[in-house]
Parts: C-alpha cells; structure tokens; sequence
C-alpha cells in the first residue's frame, strides 16, 4: 500500500513538473511577444484583448464543471476577484509598461527574483521556511541568470540602476506572488480550470472599459503580424499557460513551483536564439547549467516539516 502511494505521489509530482515547465516555456515566448510589442498597442487595449482570447479558449472546457460545482460564497467572490486583480490585471498591466521604461537586463534580474519572493511570502504569511535546498536551489538558480544578464560583467551588476520601469516590474513579481498563494489556497474547493475562468472573468470585466478607453484616445495601426503576436499572449500565454501554471501549484504547492518562474526565461533565452537570431556566448552557457542546477537541487527533498498541507497536498481536480 505504501509503494503504491509512493508512486502515486511521485507520479503526481513528475506531472506538475511538466505542466509547470511546459508553462514556463510559453511564457518564455510570452517575454519575447512583450519585447516584440511593446509601445506599439495600448498596454490596457493589449490587456483586455488577451484576457478574451483566453476566455475563448477556457470557458468551453470549463463550462460543464462550473455548472455542476459549488457555487463561490461572497468572500470566495471577493478572493476571486481577488486573484484576477493580482494575477492578471497589475501584472499585465505592468509587464507592459515596465518594458518600455527599462532595460532586458534589469528586467530579467528582477523577475528572476520571484521564487525567493513567494518563499518571504509563505515565511511571512504561514511562518513556513524553505528546506536547506530549496533555499541553495534559490540561490543557485538566480546566480545563473545574474550571469546570464549581466553577459558574466561585474560592471552591469554595478550600474544596475533602479528606475520607475524597475518598480513597475516589482509590482508585478510582488502581485504574482500574492496571486500564487491566494490561488494555493482557492483551489482547495474550486479545480485549477474553473479558478482560471473565474479570475479571467472578472479581470475581463476590470480590463474591457480600461482597454476601450485606451483605445478611444489613442491612434495604432497593427500589421498581421502584429496580431499573430497577440493571439498568442491571448490564446496560448494568457489562457493555456495560465492554466497550467494554476494546475502545477495545485498539485505541489506555491513555492516549490515559484522555481520554475527561472526556467521562463532560460527558454526566452533559447526561443530568442531560435527567433531572433541571437547568438549564445560562454556565460550563457554557465548560467543555464546553474539555472537547471537550481531547479534540480529545490525539488530534491520535500519540504521542512509542517509545511505539507500548504505547500505540496493538492486539491481540487
């Protein structure tokens, strides 16, 4: 008996693994869709554009399930609401606008932070600390991508300069991680897809009049290339990985999968080599072996104890 729920525990772990790297992959693409964007459609119009593409794709698949489950209480509402206002409006909003007032570097930097972010969180919140390797994983990972961005310069680190753009990219590292637990904890009635369509149902209904009024007092003209772009942020990014992002937290818990947050941008890194042209020298190399190093070493042992129930039992289906 025990065997057999031992691999049903490892089973259920390889399969968050994957849906979380599969995720991290096409936010990868995602980064490299905002690069490629930016300042050329209205970050609100763009916002509410993407939340609707995803809800094209969701809410057929979620349908059925939100007929026949429970229906949310006020406060779960209220978390709900909640969850689309710190999972998608802030941080779409402000990945928009934080890539127009800063630098790759800087804004690698910063979102390579997030794992140690929902770990303060979980410690601050749940008073839950992280395993001694989780915490090397951590630090090991972020270490890869410093060198990754700063192309192994001590001097990029050293004119690291914090600037408005920078704060925008913060907001949205701090608000994702709020996000993940609040999801963490939803999740234990609601599945992963029905907690998706309902937080992209209400960010929908934050977003649309924004969008429709960015739209109105602002000129673009979008090429279907452009568009091409778009439907995926929407579609894929916005709707698919969001999903899948839900369901690996559900399955292992906020901050074992705020690790693979560092897989992203390896992947952009490697999608940019593939799309762009873009070429690969040594320190890229060195951080990618320190990235994956990290990844590993965090989800080589379980958690400290009493962080179980938090941090690695799923919920809802």
């Amino acid at each position: 008996m025990q065997q057999l729920q031992s691999h049903d525990h490892r089973g259920t772990h390889c399969k968050a693994y994957f849906f979380l790297l599969l995720s991290a992959f096409i936010y990868g693409g995602n980064v490299i869709a905002g690069r490629l964007i930016a300042g050329d459609v209205p970050p609100l119009t763009l916002s509410a554009i993407r939340v609707v593409l995803a809800l094209i794709i969701l809410l057929p698949l979620a349908w059925s399930r939100m007929k026949t489950s429970l229906k949310p209480s006020k406060i779960e509402l209220l978390q709900l609401i909640l969850m689309s206002i710190l999972g998608i409006t802030i941080p779409y909003v402000s990945l928009l606008l934080g890539l127009q007032h800063t630098t790759g570097t800087n804004a690698s930097v910063i979102f390579a932070t997030l794992p140690a972010v929902m770990n303060t969180l979980l410690f601050l919140l749940y008073k839950l600390k992280p395993s001694k390797s989780q915490t090397l994983g951590m630090i090991t990972s972020f270490m890869g991508l410093v060198i990754v961005f700063t192309q192994g310069s001590l001097l990029h680190l050293l004119t690291f300069k914090f600037g408005i753009g920078d704060s925008y990219l913060f907001l949205n590292v701090i608000s994702i991680g709020l996000f993940n637990l609040l999801g963490q904890n939803i999740m234990k009635k609601f599945s992963s897809l029905v907690t998706s369509v309902y937080a992209l149902i209400f960010a929908a209904i934050i977003l649309i009049p924004m969008g429709a009024w960015q739209l109105r007092a602002t000129e673009w003209n979008v090429s279907m290339s452009e568009w091409l772009i778009i439907l995926y942020m929407g579609f894929l990014a916005a709707g698919v990985a969001f999903f899948l992002n839900l369901y690996g937290i559900n399955l292992i818990g906020s901050g074992k999968a705020a690790v693979f947050n560092n897989m992203q941008h390896l992947f952009s890194i490697i999608l940019s080599v593939m799309i762009l042209k873009e070429s690969l020298a040594l320190f890229h190399w060195i951080g990618f072996v320190l990235v994956i190093s990290g990844v590993i070493l965090s989800l080589s042992k379980t958690s400290p104890k009493g962080t179980k129930t938090l941090a690695e039992k799923p919920s809802a289906s």
